[in-house]
């Protein structure tokens, strides 16, 4: 065990020395939980992701936030949970997943973290901790790395009560042998013993009988309905046994006392079992070895020959056989959940199957032009759950044709519509074509939930990647939509602008109008192309406010006496957005400016009017 610097010894709940304070436990409570969301990030996305980097930055700035104030924060580790001042503030209890369990199993009972620690030494931190995560079970030692890593400003506490404790028996030359399970006898030594099996006590598993079995069957069963034939030979053995399978059922000569719907039912078995693949036979082998197997190390044997074998069939484009591993280890984490170390090396052995190595495999398999049987695939992603949602979208870009992707496409939204930050984050940059789709899937999520994880792309510098945003918020009629294409309009990109401008629900004006009127009457606004006037313009004519109106007035009929482009061009943009405001006040002033002194002016309110809808007279 590592002794922390400055630290006192701890207690068996691993308090600190320090009073209890719930703000100061709140943001422990908040730290705590954004390192675990961190560390699901780098077990979905490499590091250099821009999702990871920005988690990393977050729980660096955090950590030193806390630091600087406490000077040491020390964290006490249960089986599925963080303890900070002898409470709870951090529980996973999926063990595949659960960061307090990857902790605790190796014996990590405390974690220490000291003022100067920084974000290259957290991100190191968290490194370590994929590495280890990604380690078969057998090879995985959080201890032995931090011990190996010697972090200046994470420290830990390891008890090792069990291991002292037998290095003090030998030394006194006490016996350390198990209470349950005595030596051998002196007086039996070297001897052979004969063990003896009940029978009837073996009820796992299956027997498989050849012909003369069978045959040996037949005629014991006859023998019990007081016949007693001569024996047959094996040339007549057989062939009454081909004569009988094409005569009878699989159930034929079972006890009489069962009942017709029994027999069927035990017939329905027996041909079931006939028909078992060669693949599902290994199978159900190496997971009855795991779940009979008492010893560790057989276990893990037994599921590294699976993983061995599920890449195996990857490789050669068969996906059913990896359906099929997934779908018996699933069971099979049923029937040991009450075994914490056979469920270890199950969550362990289902994290190696969520694997970049499975795309490689598919990418190997299409740049070798083979036709792959996507439907299986999908469905050996859907039993992974949202873990796989990233290897379907890294597949998206590489596969063959339109119905490929479009089930990829579909997988993902079902999968991930519960997650849809996640969705959010895979949209890269560098894959514009799925970028876009994700965007589209986010717009269309129920209950609007994808909406506010569209403002992420508010930032993003793909411009065809923003207009699709735009254009799908512009389907949306949310008010949340409408909030984030008024974010568009700062875009840096004038296209993106415009967009947002004509996309943007006018609603019923107030706030949103009163700031695009101030906006608009900026000096810098004359600036902008008359496209983008004529846009924003427009859109202030939509809402049909009297703000609108009156500004739009204004514009319209400020004609300065030394007449510039962007002033004529600010009365042109003036005259669309009447022209969308369609109301009798708009047609007044455009019939005004009809008649006006400026020529481009006049034959602009002309054609507005001759393109507005009938209107009746104005009011007052």
């Amino acid at each position: 065990m590592i002794i922390p610097k400055n630290a006192t010894v701890p207690g068996p709940d691993g308090r600190a020395d320090v009073p209890p304070d719930p703000a100061r436990a709140e943001k422990v409570k908040d730290l705590l939980h954004y390192l675990g969301n961190t560390v699901s990030a780098m077990k979905i996305f490499p590091t250099d992701h821009a999702t990871v980097l920005n988690f990393v930055d977050q729980l660096a700035a955090k950590f030193a936030a806390f630091l600087a104030v406490h000077q040491k924060l020390q964290v006490a580790i249960e089986e599925f949970s963080f303890v900070y001042e002898g409470k709870p503030v951090y529980t996973d209890e999926v063990a595949i997943k659960s960061l307090p369990f990857f902790f605790f199993k190796d014996g990590l009972h405390i974690l220490y973290f000291y003022e100067g620690l920084d974000r290259p030494e957290v991100l190191e931190f968290l490194e370590l901790l994929k590495a280890e995560a990604q380690k078969p079970a057998e090879d995985c030692d959080i201890v032995a790395a931090l011990w190996e890593r010697d972090f200046p400003n994470i420290q830990y506490y390891a008890p090792d009560e069990y291991l002292e404790s037998r290095i003090l028996a030998e030394r006194r030359g006490e016996d350390i042998r198990r209470p349950d399970m005595p030596g051998l006898p002196e007086d039996l030594a070297g001897e052979t013993i004969e063990v003896r099996v009940d029978a009837s006590k073996l009820v796992q598993g299956r027997i498989e009988l050849d012909g003369p079995d069978k045959e040996e069957v037949r005629r014991a069963a006859e023998r019990s309905d007081g016949e007693d034939p001569e024996p047959a030979g094996p040339a007549e053995a057989d062939g009454t046994a081909e004569r009988q399978a094409g005569e009878r059922s699989p159930a034929a000569g079972m006890d009489p006392t069962l009942t017709e719907e029994e027999l069927q039912s035990l017939e329905k078995m027996v041909r079931t079992n006939r028909t078992i693949s060669a693949e599902e036979e290994y199978i159900n082998l190496m997971v009855e070895i795991v779940f009979l197997e008492e010893d560790a190390a057989g276990c893990q044997a037994s599921l590294d020959a699976l993983l061995e074998y599920n890449f195996d069939r990857l490789q050669r484009g068969d996906f059913q056989v990896p359906v099929l591993i997934i779908q018996k280890a699933q069971e099979l984490g049923r029937h040991i959940a009450a075994d914490p170390g056979k469920t270890a090396l199950l969550d362990a052995f289902l994290r190696r199957i969520v694997s970049p190595k499975t795309v490689e495999a598919v990418k190997v398999l299409l740049e070798k032009k083979k036709a792959l049987d996507w439907e299986s695939l999908l469905g050996f992603f859907g039993l992974l759950g949202p873990s796989a949602v990233g290897l379907a979208a890294a597949l998206h870009d590489v596969a063959p044709d339109g119905e490929a992707r479009h089930k990829i496409l579909d997988f993902i939204e079902r999968t991930g519509a519960s997650q849809p930050g996640l969705l959010a984050a895979l949209a890269d940059p560098a894959h514009p074509d799925l970028a876009r789709e994700l965007v589209a899937v986010l717009a269309r999520l129920p209950d609007r939930k994808g909406l506010p994880h569209l403002s992420t792309f508010l930032n993003f510098e793909n411009r065809d990647i923003k207009l699709e945003v735009v254009h799908s918020l512009g389907q949306v009629r949310d008010e949340m939509a409408n909030r984030i294409l008024l974010g568009f309009l700062k875009d840096p990109d004038e296209e993106v602008r415009i967009q947002a401008a004509m996309k943007i629900d006018p609603g019923e004006g107030g706030a949103r109008v009163q700031q695009i009127v101030r906006e608009a009457a900026a000096p810098g606004f004359r600036d902008k192309s008359l496209k983008e006037k004529e846009a924003i313009l427009s859109f202030l004519g939509r809402t049909r406010s009297a703000e609108a109106l009156s500004f739009l007035g204004r514009t319209l009929r400020k004609a300065p006496l030394f007449g510039s482009r962007k002033s004529l061009e600010m009365r042109l943009a003036a005259v669309a957005g009447l022209e969308s405001m369609a109301t009798p006040e708009a047609s007044a002033l455009l019939q005004k400016g009809a008649i006006g002194r400026t020529r481009a002016v006049r034959e602009a309110c002309t054609a507005a009017l001759t393109r507005m809808p009938a209107t009746g007279p104005a009011r007052g």
